[in-house]
């Protein structure tokens, strides 16, 4: 018999912006949909009851056609699938959903509809482009659009040109600052701003977008910093032995749970099978700060980790972490 309060709530979603929490747990889980935020005692007991994992949280509305979730932090792939099986076995109600990383996601706010909320967090239709050097107007509170453009400018790959700030433009601020000879935290602080400028000021081979992340930026050699180490020069070793520790427990993890007979055992294979799967042998250096966001953030790997005792204990988060900060020393 479908969940009353969710299928109402989801059917409100279509063309109302509504608050949700999901509660995943391995290849199922719980979805909660509420006019106000769902508080964390809520969620707490929810994780409790079902033995649940890392709770994801934000916002829900209906774009045409879609059931849109915005979140805080980039989502893990086999979300909208679980999302999408939890409506149709508790509520009975077949949705389209997607996942859109947003900044407010939650945010309490007094939107009244999904298309408000479309329209806030759409990408900006080509407006007259402003200055890219004159991005943030203040530390903390980025003009996050014309930022990526003078990221892209320069030939550092921001991703979209959506105005938010993602891990891909994140991990571009990084490379702008180690190039510029700064403090590689992703945080587009004064420092950072003035190093921008300067660099956008001075033009030269990053104005004319010859370049790359991985090719010596024209922001460093601006200021006169030298060119970052070449991907041969990474000492490889820490890495790929935690790799390698890491998909051993996952390949053994795998095994008990396709030997159990569980009915989810194939989800869970397969999302064993994806997280090996993002954990190249030879990390590029452009592509440390992505995969240092996977491992910390990347739901799958904290449902591996919280299986039950009996099928596996396992750690494997921390020890790629620590590897990965050898790459980047």
């Amino acid at each position: 018999m479908p969940e009353a309060d969710l299928l109402v709530a989801l059917k409100q979603a279509k063309s109302k912006k509504m608050f949700f929490a999901l509660v995943p747990k391995g290849a199922d889980g719980k979805l909660i949909v509420a006019k106000k935020k769902v508080l964390p005692k809520e969620i707490a007991e929810t994780k409790k009851g079902i033995g649940g994992g890392t709770p994801v949280t934000g916002k829900c509305f209906g774009e045409n056609g879609t059931m849109v979730f915005l979140v805080a932090r980039p989502a893990a792939p086999t979300l909208a699938a679980l999302v999408k099986k939890l409506a149709k076995r508790e509520a009975g109600l077949t949705i389209d959903p997607e996942f859109r990383v947003a900044s407010d996601a939650d945010a309490e706010e007094p939107e009244d509809n999904g298309a408000a909320a479309a329209a806030a967090t759409a990408p900006a239709a080509a407006p007259a482009a402003p200055d890219p050097a004159a991005a943030p107007a203040a530390p903390g509170q980025p003009k996050v659009l014309g930022l990526q453009k003078a990221l892209k400018k320069l030939g550092f790959d921001p991703g979209n040109l959506d105005g938010i700030m993602g891990p891909l433009t994140k991990a571009a601020i990084k490379h702008f600052q180690r190039a510029s000879g700064l403090a590689a935290d992703g945080v587009f602080g004064p420092q950072t701003q003035a190093a921008l400028a300067k660099a956008l000021r001075g033009g030269g081979a990053a104005a004319n977008g010859t370049q790359t992340p991985s090719a010596p930026p024209a922001a460093g050699a601006a200021n006169g910093t030298p060119a970052q180490a070449p991907a041969a020069a990474l000492n490889l070793g820490p890495w790929q032995a935690a790799r390698q520790s890491a998909i051993n427990e996952l390949k053994t993890l795998a095994t008990k749970v396709a030997s159990s007979k569980h009915p989810g055992a194939v989800g869970v294979v397969k999302e064993i099978q994806y997280i090996i799967g993002k954990l190249p042998a030879k990390p590029a250096p452009q592509d440390i700060d992505d995969l240092e966001a996977f491992i910390q953030e990347d739901d799958s790997i904290t449902a591996a980790e919280e299986c039950p005792d009996q099928l596996h204990d396992m750690n494997i988060r921390q020890p790629l972490l620590d590897a990965l900060q050898t790459l980047t020393q």
